[in-house]
């Protein structure tokens, strides 16, 4: 686009389209390429050209902006290594854009089995495990969170989470056990692990870059499983708020907060959307027997995706509270959902959201409210 101030959210996405563009066409991009489909012709930023040397050591990870109505529009560059002043200051003499720029660092995500400690791994409510409790497969030792309570066209109850929570990367079996707490949470002085449902169901999730896998667009971390016992949970968000019924599609700026087996209730904000498709790379083993396993070691790209940031330096959300269901601060009184946390990152405050609306319509079921809740 002309460098010139943008003047909407469209123009302002387009220009940050731009910069990942013009990083693309130089190989300073280190994510993946093809961020505008064939025919769609999206100007670099000349004004990048004379300080193009920076990105060589410091590629770039990820371009995200905001549009939100609550302060000015600003475009993030997220490269693997910090920029240094001198850096910094080259670049801000250079480059003009009508918009501002900031740029922060982010390193590629993954999703392993290092998780720490819960917070609280089994929020009961009158004796009934509610959402945000810890989750795993009934035979590895991992954990992450049940983020919603389901329900499809026939009425059936389900449990909400990440495909790497419960799908195992899609390769999960159809009535693979899911437990609570996850088998990672298990322990003598914990609660004792309770099958709460079984597996049923993954959403699209194919491995490859995706200037050869067409279809990233429709990629989604995350899976259902049917509840077993639908007396023995509750649709509340922990012990702070129900599950609202009522889903809105994530806009920078909003006031978010969210349940999680790792960090239990936090705060904090859609910091920016990411532009065009970002890389996440899972290695996990999936066990279907004591004699069978299978080891998936792949990167999966997803677009779009939204980057959260947790309020007073705390992280928003980190490993183990993959699955945790986003909702908006209330407004008179009313929240929304928004998100599913697929992954966070403490040292740095980062958090990736895929957006609830697709999923939901992919899985053609509703968010279930008022089920035994507060």
């Amino acid at each position: 686009m002309p460098e010139t101030e943008p003047q909407n959210r469209e123009s302002v996405r387009r220009a940050a389209l731009g910069i990942r563009a013009w990083a693309e066409s130089i190989n300073v991009f280190s994510q993946g390429r093809a961020v505008a489909p064939p025919g769609d012709v999206i100007d670099a930023p000349a004004s990048f050209a004379a300080t193009a040397g920076i990105f060589v050591t410091k590629p770039i990870t990820a371009v995200g902006f905001s549009a939100g109505s609550n302060r000015e529009p600003r475009i993030y560059i997220y490269t693997r290594r910090a920029l240094n002043r001198k850096e910094l200051a080259a670049l801000k003499e250079t480059v003009s854009l009508g918009v501002a720029v900031e740029f922060r660092v982010a390193h590629p995500f993954q999703i392993d089995t290092a998780i720490p400690p819960a917070q609280d791994a089994v929020a009961l409510l009158n004796g009934r495990v509610t959402c945000g409790s810890s989750i795993s497969p009934g035979n590895i030792r991992e954990a992450g969170t049940m983020g919603a309570i389901l329900r499809d066209k026939a009425g059936k109850l389900f449990g909400l989470s990440c495909n790497h929570v419960t799908g195992g990367c899609s390769n999960a079996r159809v009535e693979c056990p899911i437990v609570t707490p996850g088998i990672l949470d298990v322990g003598a002085g914990f609660p004792d692990p309770r099958t709460v449902g079984h597996h049923r169901q993954s959403l699209v999730f194919h491995a490859g870059d995706p200037a050869t896998v067409q279809s990233y667009k429709v990629n989604r971390d995350a899976a259902v499983f049917e509840l077993s016992d639908a007396d023995i949970v509750s649709s509340s968000q922990g012990t702070q708020y129900d599950t609202p019924v009522d889903v809105a599609e994530p806009d920078e700026d909003m006031e978010i907060e969210k349940v999680g087996r790792t960090t239990g209730h936090t705060v904090g904000m859609i910091d920016s959307e990411i532009v065009g498709p970002i890389r996440i790379d899972y290695e996990k083993t999936i066990f279907h027997g004591a004699d069978e396993m299978v080891p998936f070691k792949a990167s999966v790209f997803f677009e779009p995706v939204y980057l959260l940031r947790g309020y007073g330096n705390m992280p928003f959300a980190v490993n183990g509270d993959s699955g945790a269901l986003v909702c908006t601060r209330p407004e008179n009184g009313k929240r929304k959902a928004v998100g599913l946390v697929i992954g966070g990152r403490g040292g740095v405050n980062e958090t990736l959201m895929l957006p609830l609306a697709p999923i939901l319509k992919d899985l053609d079921m509703e968010l279930v409210s008022g089920h035994h809740a507060i």
